[in-house]
């Protein structure tokens, strides 16, 4: 068993890949934790076969017993069969070899699914108690804490960490280069929170979450990230939504009316988006989302060739990371808008839906939905998950929400996917663990 906990400890240490930056590379932000993250994996499966060739053999067929019981998942099945379908798709894609390895900037394609496929077997099998997911959840809070500081140190010009200044305007960026993938990286993060005070009983642990809520909230804000925003508010509705379908009838008519609060100010603050006030507070951004808007047109057009690839290759798509190819021959000129800072280059379609749609097909979107499909049937029509209270099951409903709603309008990349995986395979933790 001493080679299942080494394997353990490099699951744990894999969530925090995130954090890493080396400046002495062509892309510091991205290409660390790339291989940092296959590392720890490969370290975690290593210890995984050590641990299993060196079973007795009653725990040999004990081990096989729970592993078949686990591995006969309706999520794991679904999982795998999206992950056969991403890699099928780059086998029949418009370049094999580049679906698979990607490139030094991405690094992503079919061998970085593998690696996560592996970290999500490998949490299916190993993580088999409450404490466990516990305890990941704690290193991933850890890893979104550090995550910001990076970028404060950066943003004061600390030497030796790199980043954009904290200035007024400045889009905060954390340790992972990019403002849209910190959004939605901390959407997971306070999730992690708010399980871990819903678990933990202690005071210091009370005393040290708590202040993390407001801190990763208002990093969200200074990322100035849209499709983060809206996923988190499509968060707390569902959320709020759950809970104001309870059976609790003074929890319900709390919660029934803070959504209400919360969509009469929405819609005020929505109206008055232009505003000084709205400048000042620098809000105007999360609430210009308008179908005019520049930003949102180039999805449109961006999402438009999607459609226009798909067409050309329907079954499974141009492959993982062609994106970009099917951008170039179907480009849209509306791209062009003189006198305007816009795009006119993109290597993702910015929306998981398109994103999968044209690079996997209908087989892989299916293959992606399929997963989501299993964790709402789950959720609505079976019995209730078994390891969770009824405001546990409202987070889980509400990180859900929150990620996909996110992803309309931004990819998947390893800071978001490593949470992903995670996430699911905790859920399907909670659904097994009593059965």
């Amino acid at each position: 068993m001493t080679f299942f906990k080494i394997s353990k400890f490099f699951l744990y240490t894999a969530l925090l890949a995130v954090i890493f930056v080396n400046a002495q590379t062509l892309f510091p932000f991205i290409v660390f934790k790339y291989v940092f993250f296959r590392s720890a994996v490969l370290a975690a499966f290593i210890f995984f076969l050590l641990g299993f060739l060196f079973l007795s053999g009653e725990e040999m067929e004990q081990f096989k017993s729970e592993a078949k019981r686990r591995l006969k998942s309706p999520l794991v099945i679904a999982v795998s069969i999206f992950v056969l379908a991403f890699l099928l798709a780059g086998l029949f894609g418009f370049n094999p070899a580049y679906s698979f390895w990607s490139n030094f900037e991405r690094g992503e394609g079919g061998f970085q699914m593998l690696n996560l496929y592996v970290f999500f077997l490998l949490l299916i099998l190993l993580f088999r108690d409450k404490k466990d997911w516990l305890a990941a959840f704690k290193v991933s809070v850890t890893a979104a804490f550090l995550m910001i500081a990076y970028g404060v140190l950066a943003g004061l010009g600390v030497q030796g960490f790199v980043g954009v200044p904290l200035k007024i305007g400045q889009r905060f960026q954390g340790s992972l280069g990019n403002t849209a993938y910190v959004g939605t990286y901390l959407l997971f993060g306070l999730f992690y929170v708010f399980y871990l005070l819903k678990s933990l009983r202690g005071l210091k642990s009370k005393i040290v979450l708590w202040p993390l809520v407001p801190i990763f909230l208002a990093t969200i804000w200074f990322t100035q990230t849209r499709g983060a925003f809206l996923g988190l508010a499509a968060g707390v509705a569902a959320f709020l939504l759950f809970s104001a379908l309870s059976k609790n009838g003074v929890f319900r008519r709390a919660s029934a009316m803070i959504l209400i609060i919360l969509v009469l100010l929405g819609a005020f603050l929505y109206q008055i988006r232009s505003s000084p006030l709205m400048q000042k507070l620098s809000l105007t951004r999360f609430f210009n989302i308008t179908l005019s808007n520049l930003s949102t047109q180039s999805r449109f057009w961006s999402w438009g060739s999607a459609v226009e690839g798909w067409k050309e290759r329907p079954i499974f798509g141009w492959g993982p990371e062609n994106y970009n190819r099917l951008f170039d021959k179907y480009f849209d000129t509306r791209h062009f808008v003189p006198n305007q800072p816009s795009d006119t280059w993109y290597d993702r379609a910015h929306s998981i839906i398109f994103d999968y749609l044209a690079e996997t097909g209908v087989v892989g979107l299916l293959g992606y939905l399929g997963v989501f499909g299993v964790l709402f049937f789950w959720f609505f029509k079976r019995s209730p998950l078994t390891d969770l209270s009824p405001p546990e099951k409202g987070l889980v409903l509400a990180m859900t929400a929150a990620y996909l709603v996110q992803g309309l309008v931004i990819f998947d990349v390893l800071p978001i996917y490593l949470n992903l995986f995670l996430f699911l395979g905790f859920v399907n933790f909670a659904y097994h663990k009593n059965e």
